[in-house]
């Protein structure tokens, strides 16, 4: 009888402080993020769990901004998208980001795997709406975890058999 009262505190005490360390963890985003992909170009801020995106249409001329709600749990960044606001057309017949942005209206959470490349850029990987990877340049921590314990990059350097 005790023990099972006892997993009745336990399991909701854990599942809270599971929240509390992602949303702790999230407030401590504190970069800005610049990448080009594609005639794309994003630059990005996040400061305690707000980020801002203003993205760029390099051929047609296009601007946007999209604000969200960053979470940030392990490798994943959860972005809770609060507006996407277009603030310039765009001119041409093919408008990539106005496209993609008009499409993404309905979707309320991005979500991106990140890692880091070298000391100053990241990879983020994409699955919807195609896979993609992107690569940018980043200046500060993605999140608490990141400012008190960086990410090392993966070693790059190919396995080297001995000569014979």
């Amino acid at each position: 009888m005790k023990r099972s009262r006892l997993l009745l505190w336990l399991l909701p005490l854990a599942a809270l402080l599971t929240v509390a360390f992602v949303i702790v963890n999230s407030l401590g985003c504190n970069y800005e993020l610049r990448i080009n992909h594609r005639n794309l170009s994003y630059y990005g801020v996040c400061r305690f769990g707000d980020v801002t995106f203003l993205e760029s249409d390099q051929q047609t001329g296009s601007q946007w901004s999209v604000s969200a709600y960053q979470i940030s749990v392990a490798n994943q960044l959860i972005f809770l998208i609060r507006e996407r606001r277009q603030l310039r057309d765009g001119v041409g017949n093919v408008q990539l980001l106005d496209d993609y942005n008009h499409t993404q209206r309905q979707y309320l959470l991005v979500n991106y795997a990140w890692m880091p490349v070298d000391d100053g850029r990241i990879a983020l990987f994409q699955v919807s709406p195609h896979h993609d990877v992107w690569v940018g340049k980043r200046d500060g921590p993605i999140d608490l975890m990141d400012a008190l314990f960086p990410r090392r990059p993966p070693d790059w350097q190919p396995e080297r058999t001995p000569a014979q």
